[in-house]
Parts: C-alpha cells; structure tokens; sequence
C-alpha cells in the first residue's frame, strides 16, 4: 500500500503551481490591471507596499463597503447585514495576516492560528474587544447556552472570533454574538445575559479605519514589524 501512494504524492507536488505571471494581481495606481508577473518583478519595498494596498483596495475594502452603500432616500441599496459581518471578520483576519508574523504564530499557535493572528486587529478596532471577560459574563454565558467555555474565551474578541466568526462561516448562525444595526454602538456587551451585540455597519466602519491607519503607518515604516511582515505577506502571495 505504501509503495502504490509515493508515485501520487510525487506527482501532486509536481502539479503545484505558482499562480500564472498572466494572472490580475491588482490594480496599478492611476488606474489599470497589475499581473502577478509585474508583482513579481518588484524590488522596491516602496512600491511593494503601494500596490498590495491597492490590490486589497480593491479585492476587498471597495467590494465589501459597497454592502454599506445607502440611496438617497437613506436606504440601503443592499440589505445584506449577516454578509457584511462575515466580510468584516474576513477582513480582520486578512489585516492580520498583513500585519502578524505567520510564521512565528503559527509555530506557537497551530491549532488556534486564525484567532491569534486576528487578535491584534480586534485590539486595534477597539482597545476594550482585549479587556478580559469578567466572571459575570462567563457565568451568564454558561446559563445561556448550558456550558462554560473559560478556556477558550479569555479576552472578548475571542467570543467574536469563536462564535460569530466561526459558527458563521461553517453554518451561518451566530451563537453568543448577534447583530442588530440598530445599536448606537459599534458593539456592545451584555453582562447580565452573556452575550455581545455588533451593529454590522458601525463594526465595518470600525474596521475601515483600522485599515487606512494600519497601512499609512506601514507606508511611513512607523511600525517597522508590521511592514517587514507585509512585505513577507506580498511575498507569500507570489509564491
């Protein structure tokens, strides 16, 4: 059996391939198409930072803000408030792959790596999403769904990241966070019931932000970690 599974295993590695030079990787500033041949060409460091925010400018910022997008009679041109969300933790995850060292995080981190390496966006949104959760919420939420989950659930974000981010994406329903885009707030707590509330549309706002200000520090190389480890993002994605 296992002389049969070595010819297959060689001849998948062989079929990994890098994606094509051809292949739109962004966009160029001033406008028009960059191909990952372009991208791969790059030795300025400068450049290499300019046009990876462009191409999540465009891949990502521009496509989920239009979820956000109001007519003039101030509705929403898209009534899409569970997808937004899903694309703004999507989003934070991305910055934090942008910003994080992967692979030191991986190495400490193997089997919680997407919420480590989103944590520190969430901090950035918004200092209190890192403030430890209090034991009245830890025992409201256990009431709520039967079940303490102490270990896993040590800062708030986690309880985003775990049961939102991730009961989202593989089932479509939140548990412990839900949305209401009536909330003033861009989230809010309840200590007595054991659950966070995100006003989907704030949260973006929240998020788009973080964004702008992360890359115009990594732009100036005022956080010279996050711009090594975006320059090894761009280089990973090239791979």
């Amino acid at each position: 059996m296992e002389q049969g599974i070595a010819p297959i295993c060689e001849l998948y590695a062989i079929q990994i391939m890098p994606v094509p030079d051809s292949t739109y990787f962004g966009d160029k500033p001033g406008g028009g198409g960059f191909t990952y041949g372009e991208a791969r060409k790059l030795t300025d460091n400068d450049r290499k930072i300019e046009i990876l925010k462009l191409r999540l400018d465009s891949f990502l910022i521009s496509q989920v803000k239009s979820l956000t997008e109001k007519t003039p009679d101030d509705t929403y041109k898209i009534w899409s408030p569970f997808p937004l969300t899903v694309m703004t933790l999507l989003s934070i995850e991305t910055l934090g792959h942008v910003i994080g060292d992967v692979k030191e995080v991986k190495k400490k981190h193997e089997q919680e790596f997407s919420k480590k390496i989103a944590t520190p966006i969430y901090k950035l949104t918004d200092k209190r999403l890192s403030d430890g959760i209090s034991k009245k919420f830890h025992a409201a939420f256990k009431a709520l769904h039967g079940k303490e989950d102490k270990k896993a659930l040590n800062v708030y974000s986690d309880i985003i990241h775990k049961y939102q981010r991730n009961t989202f994406t593989h089932g479509y329903q939140a548990k412990g966070v839900y949305l209401s885009h009536q909330l003033d707030v861009p989230w809010a707590k309840d200590e007595a019931l054991g659950f966070l509330t995100i006003n989907p549309y704030m949260f973006w706002d929240l998020f788009e932000c973080t964004f702008k200000i992360v890359f115009e520090k990594i732009s100036i190389n005022k956080e010279p970690k996050w711009r090594k480890n975006a320059l090894s993002y761009f280089d990973a994605l090239l791979e």
